[in-house]
């Protein structure tokens, strides 16, 4: 993958399970200022090809699983320093959801102070960091920062409001970002459905996304695949409401084709509903027979396509691997 489809891929990774964080510290018990470090940092269950990619092309090292798992094991990768505040750079112009987020991280990077030029200072200096930091805090928590806190985002605002189309984005870009989007917070699955009368179950693809409201990457598939947002109220205190975005059936197919060649986590899940899709096109092999009831005339004997029960088998095997790729152990 070319290295700019890499960055795009990372950004939309790093908008979804990803996060931008600054860190206060006192390194030593003599020290009188604290140390602000800048952390980029990026988790998902493990194994997580994605987070391996992550490290990879920012020169970061995967967590001991065992060490930061309560329940099941995570894969996670940190980088600090420069190479976070590197990483911020390379990621910015692909980032929707955590551009802000970004930014403040670079303004860290910017207030610190250099080894190289160490001054004497009442701790005055240190103030606009601490500010740096709790808007940071804040904006985790949904609170969008304002400009008139951080002079460095009035000097960005334009920027932050910038559209894929207006920064430029080729389709591969696009889609990179948007398989990135999907291998965080998208969903591949298979829905089964059966009801009283029905000879066998329905069985249907469905590609899905949902984030915290609002997401500029939830509308950019809808803009992208088609479909439509949907508000999901939080019936829980403390919780914030979702934004989701769902295609089915014919329409999630074309939308599948164009991301499998980017997607990284979930690509065998793409691979399976398609192969079911390909199943399901081939036609209905099998025939049914019922009689309907007439009150005026005698009964009438009816026929109808329906799939065979070699087809009906191969959908549920298909079914039962996806649902194994979605099981703790799978």
């Amino acid at each position: 993958m070319p290295f700019g489809e890499t960055l795009a891929y990372l950004a939309g990774l790093v908008d979804g399970d990803g996060y931008f964080k600054v860190s206060r510290s006192f390194r030593t018990l003599g020290t009188i200022h604290p140390y602000y470090a800048t952390i980029v940092g990026v988790s998902q269950l493990w194994p997580s090809e994605a987070v391996n990619k992550f490290a990879a092309t920012f020169g970061g090292v995967l967590m001991d699983p065992k060490k930061i798992s309560a329940g099941r094991l995570m894969a996670r990768c940190e980088i600090h320093g420069a190479k976070a505040e590197s990483a911020a750079r390379r990621l910015l112009p692909f980032l929707q959801m955590k551009r802000d987020q970004a930014i403040l991280l670079l303004e860290i990077g910017r207030l610190r102070f250099r080894r190289r030029r160490r001054v004497v200072d009442d701790g005055s200096a240190y103030l606009p960091m601490e500010l740096v930091r709790q808007v940071l805090r804040s904006s985790h928590n949904g609170i969008a920062p304002s400009c008139g806190e951080i002079p460095s985002l009035s000097a960005t605002k334009g920027y932050q409001e910038l559209t894929p189309e207006q920064l430029g984005w080729s389709r591969n870009y696009l889609m990179s970002y948007l398989a990135g989007i999907i291998d965080s917070d998208g969903s591949l699955r298979i829905e089964r459905k059966r009801s009283t009368g029905m000879i066998s179950p329905h069985y249907r693809i469905n590609i899905r996304c949902s984030q915290v409201l609002p997401s500029r990457a939830v509308e950019l598939l809808a803009r992208t695949f088609g479909g439509r947002p949907v508000i999901v109220k939080s019936n829980r205190a403390n919780c914030r409401d979702l934004v989701s975005w769902s295609l089915h059936e014919k329409a999630a197919e074309p939308a599948i084709r164009a991301l499998l060649p980017f997607l990284v986590v979930k690509k065998t899940e793409a691979l399976h509903l398609l192969e079911l899709r390909r199943l399901k096109a081939l036609g209905k092999n099998g025939l049914t027979e019922w009689v309907h009831a007439n009150r005026w005339r005698a009964d009438v004997r009816m026929r109808k396509r329906c799939y065979s029960a070699e087809q009906n088998a191969e959908f549920e095997r298909i079914f039962h691997k996806v649902q194994q790729l979605h099981s703790p152990d799978g």
